[in-house]
């Protein structure tokens, strides 16, 4: 539960990526009372995802691939986040944004399983769509289009330490 270190950790992973010079201004770390929060940021063009689509680009699989060895080798429970912005979702009929916001949090579990996370590390997946704007003031900033990894703090005997800690 060392979240501080962690995060060095986990840091010290992205710096030996590849596209570490590209990635690295679109991520963020926070240590919450949640744990260590990791959003993943887009940018206009769809730098993680494909504009409108859960399909992942090569930068977030690189990403969540490197993550996800590091993740998979502690014991914390994880749980993964999607947002949007607030523009609406036009360019199918009956989806949304609330899909959207789980099919790609859904769609970066997959691909951190399929990279080291083990599958009982999942604790949930969230869907927010454009109700947890990171830029309330700009809610069409594509920033606030994004996947957010918490990785939980662990209480005593090992399960997972409530939101309200």
């Amino acid at each position: 539960d060392d979240m501080p270190k962690l995060r060095e950790r986990l840091e010290s992973a992205m710096k030996k990526m590849e596209n570490f010079s590209r990635i690295h201004q679109q991520v963020q770390m926070t240590i919450t009372a949640e744990g260590l929060r990791i959003e993943l940021m887009e940018t206009k063009g769809g730098f993680f995802f494909e504009n409108g689509s859960s399909a992942a680009t090569p930068q977030m699989k690189e990403l969540l691939g490197a993550l996800a060895k590091e993740i998979g080798s502690i014991p914390n429970h994880v749980l993964i986040e999607g947002h949007t912005d607030a523009a609406p979702f036009l360019q199918q009929k009956n989806y949304s944004n609330w899909e959207l916001s789980l099919d790609r949090a859904n769609s970066a579990r997959q691909l951190m399983e399929s990279s080291g996370l083990k599958p009982e590390q999942v604790s949930q997946l969230r869907g927010f769509a454009d109700r947890r704007l990171k830029y309330a003031s700009e809610p069409t900033n594509p920033g606030n289009r994004r996947i957010s990894l918490v990785i939980q703090y662990r209480s005593p005997d090992g399960s997972i330490v409530p939101e309200n800690k």
